[in-house]
């Protein structure tokens, strides 16, 4: 019943967000999705389903308009409960398009906590940027790097961490995992540090086709550096990966990011 209805499900679920859909896809390729409750109609169209992979349960919830959904938050609740009930060692997410306030309402009623709200940007550039003289030296990541990476991140996002009540020291909490991902970020050239006469000024992550992280320490912010190292990024990704649709998510709240990312040619999709 529901194959029939893959593109527009799969629509329902990009309203969320690009990265989104392409997840709920290959779920779909991997037969791991649960569709709980799918409606199109003149009134309305919406999608409430399940991702359940061996590691971690992902609730997807995707309505155009909100009228009369008040036997559909039920069903939410329901579900979400009695998942909740079941799972013990699963980590457990809820994503929900953004104009959806009533399902935001109930979700965080039923306990979950707003990670993020924000925007998904694109390089809408032709070309991959130019890079221009810089007296920083470019790096990948080892082992040596770990103490000073663990400081560079967590100083850099301290700030946006702070403001919006989120820890401030999750590097540091979790350095053992952190280093097990950049270990394996470096292997595949999808992290690069930046360094100014031995001290970490930056650097970059991306997965796929999203950069998920451009950093620079506090002292050195506002001075360029920013710039140079999302343009880096971008032509490794464009030159050397071949990677299309370059993609981003930045924070509501962290206004001079999406600034900066505006004036190298990303656009908001989402």
């Amino acid at each position: 019943m529901y194959l029939e209805n893959l593109e527009e499900i799969l629509r329902l679920i990009e309203n969320i967000s690009p990265h989104a859909k392409d997840y709920v896809s290959k779920a779909f390729d991997n037969k791991r999705v649960e569709i709980v409750h799918f409606m199109s109609t003149e009134e309305n169209k919406g999608v409430f389903l399940i991702v359940d992979n061996d590691d971690c349960c992902i609730f997807y919830a995707s309505f155009l308009n909100e009228s009369n959904i008040e036997q559909v938050l039920k069903v939410i609740e329901d579900k979400t409960n009695k998942y909740i009930s079941k799972i013990n060692s699963k980590e457990i997410c809820f994503n929900v398009y953004g104009e959806n306030s009533k399902v935001i309402n109930l979700v965080r009623m039923l306990g979950f906590n707003i990670d993020m709200e924000g925007f998904h940007l694109e390089y809408v550039g032709k070309d991959a940027p130019m890079i221009n003289d810089c007296k920083m030296i470019n790096k990948g990541f080892n082992s040596s790097m770990l103490k000073e990476s663990i400081d560079l991140f967590d100083s850099s996002y301290y700030q946006l961490n702070k403001d919006n009540g989120w820890k401030i020291d999750s590097h540091a909490i979790y350095a053992e995992e952190f280093h097990n991902k950049l270990n394996q970020l470096d292997k595949l050239n999808q992290v690069c540090s930046f360094w100014l006469d031995n001290e970490l000024v930056g650097g970059y992550i991306f997965e796929q086709n999203y950069i998920t992280d451009i950093v620079v320490r506090p002292s050195f912010q506002n001075k360029g550096y920013g710039s140079y190292i999302l343009a880096h990024c971008i032509r490794n990704m464009m030159t050397n990966k071949f990677v299309k649709n370059i993609r981003l998510r930045v924070t509501k709240s962290n206004v001079s990011a999406k600034r900066l990312y505006e004036r190298n040619n990303f656009i908001e999709i989402a």
